[in-house]
């Protein structure tokens, strides 16, 4: 039985009898208990019909009054004003059509046509039972042309393959065996050879990402926002072309113009006319032929932003904006803010976003030297805004936010991220872990259908064990609150039996073994 502390606490509070809440609680939040029905309550507590209903009227009772939180001592009244909400038009776009040629052609490795790889896979398949995929038998081909091999015989291939069996049959892991000890020790290892340093990001200017001991313990923290949030950005078919390449790279700088923000501050100087009362903002006009805007664009969504009237030097293309704190409509010339409207339309116009995806700082136009195309890396990240954009292939778009990845993809797209992003930054680190403990780490993390840390308020804070969470932190804590509600610990995982000091249940422990003597 493992008793939700929580909900017990609570199911007492409500008066609740303590042998009725402690069955109630069992394995159950209080989501799960105020959901309850009389009928089952009664079979929950193995109690007759009329107490089981006294017990749901109790929780019932309780669940109404938590949601009637209104004020009702001494007559108060209480009146809060509703925030103006601008809702962004909700942007549709078309599933794209799953194409098989493209999906069958990304899938084929550069060996697949290769003699050297033909002979291995047909030595495979002659042993009768082939368990070697097409990914080791391309790395199997990689190593001999690596020893400047052109061709091997059949009696050689055979040979390779006897030998890559025998090792494949090796690599796997044994009954009982503890994966999870291992994984720790993999990954641990190679973490405490890792600098603090940071590195550049693909050679970009100013892009300085998280790498190294910080960076993975982001994704094992499962932290909402990485210190360094970047994307990648590939347009899709529309905007390229094969044979125009500065076609495609002013493309791909227009991309970049749309999708950076642009603030007022970014495209103007602000002057603040104390004397006159009124802020005064003198246009840069290469600043905004980089951000593909006009000073006509400027003024109209000033205008619609702070709902003034913004004046102008002159009607087309003006130079110098003017703008009255409380001036909505041109006649109204007869205002006269105050110093602080004056101070507070300053700030609020200085950071008004006038173009660009929110969080998108900046974004740069690089060239892929082997596909010679063009691509956008950013500083900061929003994929859900990113991929409502046209002119993007979204198969392709990746961000270093995995929580954006699974708020926005699913818990499966999560999990690769993870997987993604530790080999990423043990890469960059030169070291070398296996794929195999980099997957039990993010299905540890996304076992229960969300991304959870691994600590006290993810993986170890929710173990049954109780000695295995009091082993990890705040250990006080732990105890208590088994011993006040009754927690049994079955002694079931690694920490808690080293704790009491017996065999652990992996290995040679995992097994009993019994002599029955013959009777003679």
């Amino acid at each position: 039985m493992v008793v939700k502390s929580a909900t017990k606490k609570k199911l007492m509070d409500m008066l609740v009898p303590e042998e009725f809440a402690h069955l109630l609680a069992d394995d159950r939040k209080w989501d799960n208990v105020k959901v309850l029905t009389a009928q089952e309550i009664a079979k929950i507590c193995e109690t007759d019909s009329e107490t089981a209903a006294k017990v749901h009227q109790i929780i019932v009772n309780a669940t109404k009054s938590a949601r009637s939180s209104s004020i009702d001592g001494g007559n108060l009244t209480v009146v809060r004003r509703r925030k103006r909400r601008t809702v962004r038009p909700k942007v549709e776009q078309e599933l794209e059509a799953y194409d098989y040629e493209r999906k069958m052609i990304g899938n084929l490795h550069e060996f697949v046509e290769n003699p050297i790889f033909k002979a291995l896979e047909k030595a495979d398949e002659a042993t009768g039972s082939p368990i070697l995929t097409e990914r080791v038998l391309s790395d199997l081909t990689k190593a001999v042309i690596a020893r400047d091999k052109v061709k091997v015989t059949k009696k050689q291939a055979e040979s390779i393959i006897e030998q890559a069996r025998v090792a494949f049959s090796r690599a796997r892991i044994d009954p009982h065996e503890a994966a999870g000890i291992l994984t720790a020790q993999s990954i641990g290892e190679p973490g405490t050879q890792m600098t603090m340093r940071t590195f550049h990001y693909a050679g970009v200017a100013t892009v300085n990402v998280t790498q190294g001991l910080p960076r993975i313990i982001e994704v094992v923290d499962a932290r909402k926002i990485p210190q360094t949030p970047t994307m990648t950005i590939y347009l899709d078919d529309s905007k390229r072309s094969e044979d125009d390449e500065k076609k495609n790279e002013l493309e791909a700088k227009k991309m970049a113009a749309a999708l950076e923000v642009t603030l007022t501050k970014n495209i103007a100087d602000l002057n603040t006319d104390v004397a006159q009362r009124r802020l005064v903002l003198n246009l840069h006009k290469g600043n905004l032929k980089q951000r593909n805007m006009t000073a006509d664009e400027v003024r109209d969504k000033l205008g619609r932003a702070l709902r003034l009237y913004i004046e102008a030097d002159k009607e087309s293309n003006p130079k110098v904006l003017t703008i009255v704190p409380g001036r909505q409509t041109e006649s109204d010339k007869d205002v006269i803010p105050s110093y602080t409207e004056l101070l507070q339309l300053e700030d609020k116009v200085k950071d008004l976003r006038l173009k660009g995806v929110p969080s998108i700082q900046r974004a740069n136009v690089q060239l892929d030297d082997e596909t010679g195309e063009h691509y956008l890396t950013t500083i900061g990240s929003n994929l859900t805004r990113v991929s409502d954009m046209d002119g993007i292939d979204r198969s392709r778009t990746y961000t270093n936010n995995i929580m954006e990845i699974y708020d926005f993809l699913g818990i499966e797209a999560a999990r690769q991220a993870i997987v993604n992003e530790l080999k990423l930054t043990l890469e960059g680190a030169r070291l070398e872990v296996d794929d195999r403990h980099l997957l039990m780490v993010a299905d540890v993390m996304t076992s229960e259908g969300a991304v959870r840390a691994i600590g006290r308020h993810g993986v170890s804070g929710t173990k049954h064990s109780i000695l295995a969470r009091a082993a990890f932190e705040v250990t006080v804590n732990h105890l208590l609150r088994a011993g006040i509600v009754g927690e049994r610990d079955r002694l079931t995982g690694v920490a808690e039996n080293i704790i009491v000091g017996q065999p652990i249940s992996l290995g040679t422990g995992s097994v009993e073994l019994y002599y029955v003597p013959r009777e003679n």
